[in-house]
């Protein structure tokens, strides 16, 4: 490939599902390697934040941090801005990106479309001389779209621009040169907007960018009379207020129909698939749903119910896919007849959505629920889908699409619109403030260092019991629920209760006599006195808090401080990740909630998604100048006040108490 993009131009890219579009953008952001491919003339990584900003396809892989607030001063804070500027452009970016959400709001828990908005924002808040954006209007409904499309050429204003889109026409008025890639990224058309539509309009339709003149994407569904047809599922006055939906919701999915699910970003249309499919529970209402075996879901992170190592393997690799005929032909309509022995996650974006569809339609569902099934597709694609879509209702299927695709919306029997969300999203849970709450993490983490040494100190029964005193009164101070402090003492008293178990068995003393018991109690209580302060004082602080002391106050180097805090912010997520996963593998049969077989399943399939998104979020942190941040700045304070003084007291304590017990002990 040769492309040259003079400074300060617009360009519009785009190209078949898979041609390359996402490989282009990394190589001019200067952030695809040698190890990405067989790669010669790539540019170098930007020298400095700003340069070149990023978007990738996916939101939630470019999502590096606990809050909105922090996830958008990102790139500031490696810019080394000072901390009233880094304030300045995160309100101006979140605005510019139309997020409208409370800042300190978790950016993994909002809906797909506001994980997209607070990329944005994100990218924006670096003000980059050059923008790079993959598709950054797909998972938005029209209108916040053109708001958020406003707001990028706003942006980009005597800047450059690069926007890899599917959907042209939006765009096209606002760009100065229109690049259209074929396969392995050829560029097959390169020119002003109006010139390469008129002359290379046959070309455009050949390779499916254009639908074909006297055509319409949105083909007539086939379906059945409403009158005779039972609900194959329903919602009856369905609210499930802890996601954002509560107002009352009556949904009915009739066989033979093709119904969509609309709304605004946020209003809660994945909630409402997940409440039809079991993954969560309505505060008020009824749900109707057919039996497990006759459902079948398409998530909106297509990876999740991959479970196979081939495509053509995936299409059967659902125990109620039973039909290998069906599966090919599937495979065929899809377009994937020619990466049939390619492994599901090496697919492109779109690739991965219509093997997602092709595999739900292979188990000859009775209900088949898709969230977003068309985003990342050019038009012939699109088609495609909605082909199959309308051909699983013309066989009797009940088909529910949550969807912001106009054409989509065009071809359905039935239609559900949900009102748009609260600006500010559901009310966070209240968190109870605790007395530990004052201190300083680094103060925290001095009470659990000094406990430790301290425990050192136990040589009998008696000390050791008189050297959890300590553990015992400031608990309260350092657990907000009853619940949470006993999860996180557990462990170590199961450990504890193992030690001096093995020590009474296999001590000095004769097996399992009181002398053995005794000498087991004192190693129960040591390794107790060892761990559990630690445990309780770490155990309220955050990970972003504990980065922000160990930057600022320890001067600490940036980079594995903010590396650091990105995973356990991630790791935080996990149990997330893990629902997501295994319900998409049980939604296929592929075992219950306790099966062996379900359990290895999921917990492979966790790690690769957890590879692959760290992968992905190193990209995203480099984008945003994390790769020569050795020097930045952190936009909230780490402060030290009098409560750490009497924190420090307290560390000071649990240093000397053991001690002062063996000695009351005799």
């Amino acid at each position: 490939m040769d492309l040259s993009i003079p400074a300060g131009q617009r360009v519009l890219l785009t190209g078949a599902s898979g041609s390359g579009k996402s490989t282009v953008l990394r190589a001019l952001a200067g952030l695809l390697d040698e190890e990405s491919g067989e790669g010669t003339g790539l540019l170098s990584p930007p020298s400095r934040p700003g340069e070149a900003g990023l978007l990738l396809q996916n939101p939630s892989h470019a999502l590096v941090a606990a809050t909105v607030f922090r996830e958008v001063a990102f790139g500031p804070e490696n810019a080394a801005l000072p901390r009233a500027q880094i304030r300045e452009r995160v309100a101006a970016a979140l605005a510019a990106a139309q997020v409208g959400l409370d800042p300190e709001r978790g950016p993994l828990e909002v809906s797909g479309g506001q994980q997209q908005r607070i990329a944005l924002a994100g990218s924006l808040a670096l003000g980059p001389e050059l923008l790079l954006l993959d598709e950054p209007t797909s998972m938005l409904d029209a209108e916040t779209a053109e708001l958020v499309r406003v707001a990028i050429l706003a942006a980009a204003d005597g800047a450059g621009l690069v926007v890899a889109e599917h959907r042209l026409g939006p765009w096209l008025a606002h760009v100065d040169r229109l690049v259209v890639l074929g396969e392995q990224a050829q560029i097959l058309a390169d020119g002003a907007p109006g010139e390469v539509l008129r002359e290379q309009r046959e070309l455009l339709q050949e390779i499916g960018v254009l639908v074909p003149e006297g055509t319409s994407a949105a083909r007539p569904v086939a379906t059945r009379p409403v009158g005779p047809e039972p609900a194959v599922a329903a919602l009856c006055g369905v609210t499930v207020p802890a996601r954002g939906l509560t107002t009352p919701l009556d949904l009915e999915v009739r066989a033979g129909r093709l119904s969509v699910l609309t709304g605004p970003s946020g209003a809660g249309k994945t909630t409402v698939l997940r409440t039809l499919l079991d993954a969560d529970a309505p505060a008020t209402g009824q749900v109707q749903r057919p039996e497990p075996a006759r459902i079948a879901a398409v998530p909106q992170n297509p990876e999740h119910s991959f479970v196979a190592t081939t495509v053509r393997a995936e299409l059967s690799a659902s125990p109620w896919a039973t039909d290998p005929v069906l599966a090919e032909e599937l495979l065929e309509r899809a377009g994937l007849a020619h990466l049939a022995g390619a492994h599901p996650h090496r697919l492109s974006g779109g690739e991965q959505r219509r093997l997602a569809t092709a595999a739900a339609l292979a188990q000859s569902p009775d209900l088949l629920v898709l969230d977003e099934p068309t985003v990342g597709l050019d038009a012939r694609r699109r088609r495609d889908v909605l082909a199959l879509l309308a051909d699983a209702a013309g066989r009797g299927c009940a088909v529910l699409v949550a969807t912001h695709d106009p054409e989509l919306i065009a071809a359905a029997a039935d239609r559900c619109e949900l009102p748009a969300p609260d600006p500010a999203g559901p009310p966070p849970a209240p968190r109870r403030r605790i007395p530990a709450d004052a201190l300083n993490p680094l103060t925290l983490s001095l009470i659990g260092i000094l406990a430790a040494i301290g425990s050192f100190a136990v040589q009998t029964w008696q000390g050791g019991l008189l050297a959890l005193l300590p553990t015992v009164l400031l608990a309260p101070l350092a657990v907000r629920t009853l619940r949470g402090g006993a999860l996180r003492l557990l462990p170590i008293l199961l450990s504890a209760a193992g030690l001096a178990w093995t020590t009474a068995l296999l001590g000095d003393a004769p097996p399992l006599s009181t002398e053995a018991w005794l000498l087991g109690l004192k190693e129960a209580a040591r390794i107790t006195a060892f761990v559990a302060p630690g445990v309780l004082a770490l155990g309220s602080v955050e990970a972003t808090a504990l980065g922000d002391a160990l930057g600022q106050r320890l001067r600490l180097p940036a980079r594995p401080v903010v590396a650091s805090v990105t995973a356990l912010v991630r790791v935080g997520h996990l149990g997330r990740q893990w629902d997501i996963i295994s319900r998409a593998r049980r939604r296929r049969g592929l075992g219950g909630a306790r099966s062996p077989r379900l359990l290895a399943g999921t917990t492979l399939a966790l790690l690769v998604d957890t590879l692959r998104g760290a992968e992905q979020q190193a990209l995203a942190m480099d984008a945003r100048g994390f790769a020569g941040a050795d020097h930045r700045t952190w936009a909230a304070p780490s402060m030290l006040g009098r409560a750490d003084l009497l924190g420090a007291l307290i560390a000071g304590g649990f240093l000397v108490w053991p001690l002062l017990a063996e000695i009351l002990a005799g």
